[in-house]
Formats: structure tokens, sequence, C-alpha cells
């Protein structure tokens, strides 16, 4: 199960919309990331995020900013009578950002969230009603238009929607997420792994950090993700290590060594099996 999506769609229409959408039969609990911002808003349904080694409590009437390359676990409690609906806004903030110059104050709010670790990335919406006839409201307008002019019409969505969200980034709003102590165990291994993907892995390591036998946590993780311990940690290795590629200098080998694998022939090999080219290949695709 690869954590890494490609979101290669960005590159042709750098904005995506998909709106009022029920994912119940089709969603999957993965922790992922992926170039491009995501915002979503929560019409219905509950679970918890977890992002930034924190988890937060989700539900209707809640927004998510989810910042590019960032790794997220949104874990959903889907049932018959709980299913999960949610308008989906995914866009590449550089292309976004040209229609933002016009607007100072909207353009230093964007680079706020994109950029400042501090930003809140949850907000539980008062009155979500009047959210959701804003989104409705528009995205009718949206569809009424030329398809000609559809990638200008989303953006102009998107600068009006920030317009909307702007005041409400204010501290009684922002979701206050959960101490480590009372976060999962299964968190807590995924908290453990985000800071150690890069060291000589051990099981009876991650088992003594979460107070678990070694045993137990592995059933434990791959009942709560789907995948072993060591999928999720190669996974994380990956992530970092298509950063390094697409963002630094530096040699493969060096890159291989700061993701997690000190032995160069294996990291091209796992590398070219995950991602379907080579570390070379993928720093210039």
């Amino acid at each position: 199960m690869l954590i890494f999506e490609h979101c290669s769609y960005l590159e042709r229409s750098p904005i995506k919309l998909d709106m009022f959408y029920d994912v119940s039969r089709n969603f999957k609990q993965l922790f992922h990331f992926h170039p491009g911002i995501e915002i979503i808003f929560v019409h219905a349904g509950a679970g918890r995020l977890i992002v930034e080694q924190s988890v937060h409590d989700i539900g209707p009437g809640t927004l998510l900013f989810i910042k590019p390359y960032q790794p997220h676990f949104l874990q959903m409690d889907i049932s018959s009578d709980q299913p999960y609906v949610r308008s989906l806004m995914k866009y590449e903030p550089m292309f976004f950002s040209e229609y933002l110059k016009a607007f100072p104050s909207l353009h230093q709010f964007h680079q706020h969230l994109c950029n400042d670790p501090s930003s809140a990335q949850v907000v539980h919406v008062p009155h979500p009603e009047r959210l959701e006839r804003f989104l409705q409201e528009n995205y009718e307008r949206l569809e009424r238009h030329p398809l000609r002019n559809r990638m200008e019409d989303n953006a102009l969505f998107l600068v009006s929607l920030l317009h909307y969200l702007h005041p409400l980034w204010k501290t009684d709003t922002v979701s206050k997420p959960r101490a480590l102590d009372s976060v999962p165990a299964v968190a807590k291994m995924m908290v453990w792994i985000n800071e150690n993907y890069d060291q000589d892995f051990q099981l009876e390591a991650l088992a003594q950090a979460v107070h678990l036998s070694p045993n137990h946590i592995s059933q434990l993780f791959r009942k709560a993700t789907g995948k072993t311990i060591i999928e999720f940690l190669t996974d994380r290795r990956m992530k970092q290590a298509c950063i390094l590629l697409k963002t630094t200098t530096g040699s493969v080998q060096e890159i291989g060594e700061k993701s997690g694998w000190p032995n160069f022939n294996y990291f091209c090999s796992i590398f070219k099996k995950r991602m379907g080219m080579t570390p070379k290949q993928y720093r210039y695709h």
C-alpha cells in the first residue's frame, strides 16, 4: 500500500473540486502524504485526524487544512447510520498564489496557513450551515459556467472561500489537540516512527516506547491501519526521500542515508519498486 499520492492531475488541472461527496463506500484510511494543499469540510461523519504528532477529533462542521507533503492520517468511524460526506478542495499553492497577489491580506493569510508551523489546521466552524450554504451557492454558480473558463472560475471560488474563512481562524474555533497521554497506542507508534524513521529500526525499541509487547503492537498496528509496521516505516522513509530528491541537491546516496537506508543499492532497489522509477529519474521527472 503506497503512502505517496502522486496527484499528477494537479499538473494538468492545478485546482480540483470534489464537492458534497459521500465517500463512505470507497474511503481508505491511510497514513499518507501528497503534493498540493487539501481543504476538507466535513458535512457528515465523525472521526479523528492525526497530523504533526497530534490527534484532533472531527465531526460535522469541521474544516481541515492539509499542507503539501505533510503526513496525515484521517480515520473516520463509518457505518450505515453514519456516512462520511465531505467537500474536498485540492490545489497547487504556487499556482493559486498568483491569484492572491491582488489581495495582500488574503495572500498573507494564505502564506501563514502554508508556511507557519503554528498555524491552525483544524477549525470547528461556528454556524456550519452558513458555510454549507456558501459552498452550495458558489459551486452551483460554477457548474453553470462554460468549461473553457473553469480553471479561472475555480481559482476565484478559492479566493472567495479564503475570504470567507479568514475571520474564522480564531482561537475560540481552533481545534485543541489531545495531549499525547490520551493518544491511542497506534497514534503513539506513528509519532515514534515519524521521529525515528532515519535510525536503525528495532521493534523492541518501539514496543518499549509505547509500553506494550512487540507481538501486541504488531497485531494492533495492522488491525488499525491495514499495513505492517515495516510497511508504514518504509512509507515514511519513502516520503522523506521523495521530498529530499525534489528539494535538495544532495547525492542519491546521501539522501538514502538521511531517509533511513544506509545501503545504497537497497535504497535504489526499494525506491524503484515502490515509485516505479529510480531516484534519479524521480528527481528530474
